[in-house]
């Protein structure tokens, strides 16, 4: 083979694969997590983003995040997840039925949406598709042939960081605060052939690895969330009590177990700020104790621990 033909077979049939940054997968950071029962609901909304953080390439970077987030947090099987970003389609669809738009009884009803004890906030404070750059390229001529194989390297790094906060639904306090950052690299090669009256080429580049920083970013997040959840104080309701039997709003999903054992207060007053009508907090009486003996999809069933006397609306707690 002349080398020529060499020059031309190498621009054409090498294929020099791209290299990505051997960041920490999601999977791997969230192997380790160690879960609490029973398991705290949490309601995320879209994080905020303004100027040139809020979009990136036609997309809502604070829904986005935040969505992905929502679904790795429900993979976690960890807790029960209220993704808060798709609520103005849930109310719209309660909507339709209170308007008599759709079928009463396949509509959605209203006054139905779980509740949360936890929201997460989250703001977009840095998103960079290409913090970095570098490349290099070298040249190769031969004696005697008109033609130069150009070979190069190029690559770049991206970077998301955010700031999380943990916050009590009931009393809008601030319980935990976090910054997470991820940086992802990637990188490729070009070749090509150059002649003294033109060139030609090509490359193989990994388009912006965003999406794996992204998902690092996320995967830092929840291992730091994690364990400021596990001192969320849980609590359930008594739907009905039936003889000796007691039916509880925790259903499979909270993670509960027969044979769980619970203590039930009753409320007995509540504090109202007279300024601002806000509530301050309840004042509760212990009552007794339950144990679990069934658990169903939305409720679980229980029986009283001597001589508990539970009425609808009492409260269930760890």
């Amino acid at each position: 083979m002349s080398r020529l033909s060499l020059l031309i077979a190498v621009l054409l049939f090498t294929v020099l694969p791209v290299q990505a940054n051997k960041a920490t997968p999601i999977d791997e950071l969230l192997s380790s997590l160690e879960c609490s029962k029973p398991k705290p609901r949490i309601a995320i909304y879209s994080f905020h983003a303004t100027g040139k953080l809020a979009a990136f390439e036609g997309y809502n970077v604070g829904d986005a995040l935040a969505a992905q987030l929502a679904t790795e947090l429900a993979r976690t099987d960890c807790f029960i997840v209220l993704d808060r970003t798709g609520l103005s389609s849930v109310l719209r669809e309660q909507e339709l039925a209170l308007a008599g738009v759709v079928n009463a009884d396949t509509g959605a009803a209203a006054g139905r949406i779980i509740g949360a004890e936890i929201i997460i906030k989250g703001a977009v404070t840095e998103f960079e598709g290409n913090t970095r750059g570098r490349g290099l390229n070298v040249g190769l001529g031969l004696p005697d042939i008109p033609l130069g194989l150009r070979l190069g390297r190029r690559g770049n790094t991206a970077h998301v960081a955010l700031d999380l906060a943990i916050v009590d639904a009931s009393t809008g306090q601030v319980r935990a605060s976090h910054r997470v950052e991820a940086e992802s690299k990637s990188g490729g090669w070009t070749v090509g052939l150059d002649h003294e009256r033109g060139s030609i080429g090509g490359d193989t580049f990994a388009k912006s690895p965003l999406g794996l920083a992204s998902r690092n970013a996320l995967g830092n997040a929840i291992v730091k969330i994690a364990p400021d959840l596990r001192g969320v104080p849980w609590r359930s309701r008594i739907v009905d009590a039936v003889g000796e039997l007691l039916f509880v709003n925790a259903g499979r999903d909270t993670g509960i177990q027969p044979g769980d054992t619970f203590r039930v207060s009753t409320v007995v007053h509540t504090l109202i700020d007279p300024t601002s009508g806000l509530l301050i907090d309840t004042v509760e009486r212990d009552i007794g104790s339950l144990k679990i003996v069934a658990v169903e999809d939305k409720y679980a069933v229980a029986e009283p621990i001597s001589d508990l006397r539970a009425s609808r609306g009492d409260v269930v707690h760890l």
